[in-house]
């Protein structure tokens, strides 16, 4: 075991060593004032996998970017760790406006709170909120379960036997196992490097389920089938899916929040950032308030009919939400 963790750490160091060599291209950060910033490309750096929902809104967002601050803004991804490796970039880089993070609450509190994450829950500053994107459990569309209640039943007469798929190392691999330890259900958790990876293997029948998300997972509405939804209203994109505390009301389970470990798309920058350079600080916030208004990226979320999830808001506003969020998942854990 030793041989293996000593493996993910190397591999760990040489990603994150990596990715913030390509952040410090351009040269050293200057003392120049916020007229001048900024003066070379912008990196968002994604903490998870191409094809998934934080991917996807990232690309979305960057040429909307690029207009609002007049400079290249190229999108990366860095999975790995549940957002840690992405996010010990973008904090080994220099605080200086030019590296984003794109990732997710509450997977950005959980790394630092659970997982011994090389940074503490204050290191980062969520600078945006774009959207809530709430958890979802999948089956496909020709399975025979039909009804999370159905699902339950079957669970207990097969124990060991339904699997269910999950982007693993993140809060919606801790939705499942929430959810199903406190239902004392014996299901297989299959763990895949990213939400699309995991609903793929639904879809492709290497699995009975999966745990994915509301908007995400638009991408497969066609071929799948909710059983669940951890909102507290019911989603217009999947109507059949009875709300988390309605679905475990007849267990006698109440979650914690009607949004339980709900995924909320959010960008972080260094807190170091704002101390340090506050008026990159404003500039870069006002841009991506601005980006977010562009009309192409309008335009996707009308398409997609998700204006309900939409938020488009200054991370300020959330902190002491996502704070509560993160004490609900401590005390469980303990």
């Amino acid at each position: 075991m030793s041989g293996i963790r000593n493996a993910w750490v190397r591999r760990f160091a040489t990603s994150v060593a990596a990715v913030v060599a390509a952040l410090a291209i351009g040269g050293a950060p200057s003392a120049q004032s916020a007229d001048d910033y900024p003066s070379k490309p912008v990196q968002i750096i994604v903490a998870y996998g191409a094809g998934g929902g934080t991917d996807r809104q990232a690309r979305l967002l960057a040429p909307a970017l690029e207009k609002a601050l007049g400079q290249p803004v190229v999108v990366q991804n860095l999975p790995g760790g549940g957002g840690q490796v992405a996010a010990t970039a973008v904090l080994r880089a220099a605080p200086d406006g030019y590296s984003i993070l794109a990732t997710n609450q509450p997977d950005l509190n959980m790394s630092s709170v659970l997982k011994g994450a090389p940074y503490k829950v204050d290191d980062l500053r969520v600078i945006m909120v774009d959207l809530f994107d709430p958890r979802i459990v999948l089956v496909r569309k020709d399975s025979p379960i039909k009804t999370f209640d159905a699902f339950v039943e079957k669970a207990k007469a097969n124990p060991g036997k339904l699997t269910v798929s999950i982007s693993q190392g993140g809060a919606q691999e801790q939705f499942a196992k929430w959810l199903f330890s406190k239902l004392q259900l014996d299901v297989r958790l299959v763990g895949y490097k990213g939400g699309s990876k995991a609903a793929n293997a639904m879809v492709g029948g290497q699995v009975d389920a999966t745990v994915g998300d509301d908007s995400a997972r638009l991408n497969i509405r066609e071929k799948a089938h909710a059983l669940l939804l951890g909102a507290p209203q019911k989603s217009p994109r999947w109507p059949e899916a009875p709300t988390l505390v309605e679905a475990l009301k007849a267990y006698g389970i109440t979650p914690p929040t009607p949004d339980f470990l709900g995924r909320y798309g959010v960008y972080a920058v260094p807190s170091a950032l704002k101390k340090q350079f506050p008026e990159r600080y404003k500039t870069l916030q006002d841009a991506i308030l601005k980006a977010r208004k562009d009309e192409a990226f309008q335009a996707f979320i009308a398409k997609r009919k998700i204006e309900d999830l939409s938020i488009g808001r200054a991370g300020e506003g959330f902190t002491e939400a996502f704070a509560k969020g993160t004490d609900a998942v401590k005390t469980i854990a303990q």
